[in-house]
């Protein structure tokens, strides 16, 4: 029996999924593929144009200090889990709702790594807000370069998205919509020590102390746990406090909507949608063309394409890489693990596989 058509709702629903899933896809390559790497010596050096958009609509940067790494060695597989480990903590800590703000690569954070030359170098943390200052310096010299179409040497800049990592490449036609936050210049984290999956992270949060027009002081007094640390890297101050990621997100979470009622004005015109950098009426036409949407034009941010049903649940988008770490995390843990292998749902998935003829055993 062929399904019935979708109605205009669900097809603006799957739009706003797939919108979802292609903000986490970017998320993801940012901070394990594609991460921004500085030296820990300045000036700053020059980076892919699309870092400099995607630090723009952030809240704030955490900062992974890692000595510098050669492929296919231990620690460079220790360095990409803990990216990876640290995207996909705080994506499922963030994404709560629909009505989150996933356009013009919105998120709560930019990863950046500030690449050592030996361990037994690193820098402090007046080293890091410097480096810090000068990258927020060089997003705003750099970002008009993002609406052109030839850098300053008269060479092509190549804005299209890398296809197999799903980065969203330039938006230049709406690279006026990308901004830099003020709270992104006034605090960031630092990664303290790299836990392993089964521990949760210790971070340091730090007030930058950059000029920033922020509406009020930031206060750490609310932030538990309040960590010890010995690892403070040379900074022992009231501009810093050691916590737990999950406990930084937050804050870092409520302090931009503090930022975001204080200023209203700031908020972009709620017509605008974010086309990826396609003409006008992007996601009209695809909705037209491949799913039969009838109802009026898509306007406005994402998050209001979306009415939930009362007590509705939302989950966050689910990606290749999140499957792979799901199941890492089941691997590690032994006694989960051994469970599994010796379950009744693993037997019956190994029989419909391999079928009843095989002789599985459990």
């Amino acid at each position: 029996m062929p399904r019935p058509p979708l109605t205009n709702e669900q097809i603006l629903r799957k739009i706003r999924f797939d919108e979802e899933n292609h903000h986490r896809r970017c998320r993801e390559y940012f901070f394990d593929f594609g991460p921004l790497t500085l030296p820990v010596c300045l000036p700053i050096p020059q980076v892919d144009l699309e870092h400099i958009q995607d630090s723009c609509n952030k809240s704030t940067a955490i900062y992974s200090i890692t000595p510098h790494l050669e492929g296919h060695t231990e620690a460079y597989n220790r360095d990409g889990a803990n990216r990876r480990d640290i995207i996909f903590s705080i994506y499922e800590q963030w994404f709560r709702h629909h009505s989150l703000d996933i356009d013009f690569g919105g998120f709560v954070a930019k990863l950046i790594r500030i690449e050592i030359p030996f361990t037994e170098q690193r820098p402090t943390v007046q080293d890091i807000i410097k480096i810090h200052k000068a990258w927020c310096e060089h997003v705003e010299t750099c970002l008009p370069l993002c609406a052109r179409r030839i850098d300053s040497t008269g060479t092509e800049i190549d804005d299209s998205p890398y296809e197999w990592h799903g980065a969203i490449g330039i938006n230049r036609k709406q690279n006026m919509y990308y901004k830099l936050r003020p709270l992104f210049r006034a605090l960031i984290i630092i990664v303290d020590e790299h836990a392993t999956p089964r521990q949760e992270k210790v971070v340091h949060l730090i007030r930058t102390n950059i000029p920033s027009e922020l509406s009020a002081p930031i206060a750490f007094e609310s932030i538990r746990p309040n960590l010890e640390s010995d690892k403070s890297l040379g900074h022992d101050n009231k501009d810093l406090i050691t916590t737990t990621l999950s406990a930084a997100i937050d804050f870092v979470t409520a302090l931009e909507n503090r930022e975001e009622s204080a200023f209203p004005e700031n908020r972009r015109d709620p017509n605008i949608v974010d086309e990826r950098g396609d003409e006008p009426g992007y996601h009209t036409r695809k909705a037209r063309l491949y799913i039969g949407y009838t109802g009026p034009d898509i306007r406005g941010p994402s998050s209001s394409w979306v009415k939930l049903a009362e007590g509705e649940n939302v989950l966050p988008p689910v990606t290749p890489a999140v499957l792979s770490m799901r199941c890492s995390r089941i691997k590690m843990d032994t006694a989960v693990f051994a469970r599994y292998q010796q379950s009744e749902q693993r037997l019956k998935y190994r029989v419909g596989c391999l079928g009843a003829e095989s002789g599985v055993a459990q």
